[in-house]
């Protein structure tokens, strides 16, 4: 197997943990890597879908334009997520890294290849794909039902699952288990971690004003729930107090948290 696969933070993703050491390298001989910086695109809304990828490391939010020119983030997507499938001709979001990113890319005429010799590969491209019904259901659940405080508390958590798993602080994904994306609740006592989105992207994502974002955040800190350094470090300090105000609840196997 390829050294890039066995040091990769995608090696346990839902994808690749389809293929044993040495089938995966069916699957690298067909990859491209792709490098972006913060700021830059890896694919654009509305261009032909041609590509699939897998994130290696770094992150990226997944971003719509409306007709007037606002901007809406649907999601943030991290190490071993796999983007690019459409239901479609075109893409339906833009992708723009916010912090430098690297991702396994393949024509998704060259994925599609692979499926005859691995059957288990299709059933998982499907299974992944499926999970975008969820993703949009806990959003909206998120966007409709939760004060301004609410939602941050429950983003918080939110996102430090997401990079404790993607980091391998959580636990690691099991193929056998079939959790996609492998979101567990991570361990009560967590490190500090530091945020890759800016205050105008968790207000794009949460559907907030930047200022009612900042107001909230300044609440969680005094309420003595969280603490924020210069940084963009959070500490959680109150776990059980963020837990209860944001509604927050460790997701059940198979669903995204």
């Amino acid at each position: 197997m390829s050294i890039s696969c066995n040091s990769c933070h995608a090696r346990n993703s839902p994808l690749c943990s389809v293929f044993t050491d040495i089938e995966i390298e069916d699957l690298f001989s067909l990859a491209h890597i792709r490098r972006i910086g913060a700021g830059e695109y890896l694919l654009h809304e509305e261009d032909p879908v041609r590509q699939v990828y897998n994130i290696s490391s770094g992150a990226l939010a997944l971003e719509r334009l409306a007709s007037n020119g606002a901007k809406q983030i649907m999601a943030f997507c991290y190490a071993g997520d796999f983007i690019g499938i459409a239901s479609g001709r075109s893409y339906s979001v833009s992708a723009r890294g916010l912090k430098p990113l690297t991702a396994c890319q393949w024509q998704e005429t060259d994925l599609q290849s692979l499926y005859k010799k691995y059957p288990k590969l299709e059933t998982r491209v499907h299974e992944i794909t499926s999970r975008v019904v969820e993703a949009i259901m806990d959003q909206l659940f998120v966007l409709g039902r939760k004060k301004a405080t609410e939602k941050i508390a429950w983003f918080l958590l939110f996102i430090e699952t997401r990079q404790a798993n993607a980091s391998g602080q959580a636990e690691r994904f099991d193929a056998s288990s079939f959790d996609v994306p492998p979101f567990r609740m991570p361990p009560f006592r967590m490190p500090p971690f530091r945020m890759p989105m800016t205050r105008v992207d968790i207000a794009d994502y949460l559907g907030l004003t930047v200022e009612t974002v900042s107001r909230a955040f300044t609440r969680l800190k005094t309420k003595g729930l969280i603490d924020i350094t210069d940084k963009w470090t959070i500490t959680i300090k109150d776990r059980a107090a963020l837990t209860a105000l944001g509604d927050y609840s460790s997701p059940a196997p198979g669903r995204k948290g």
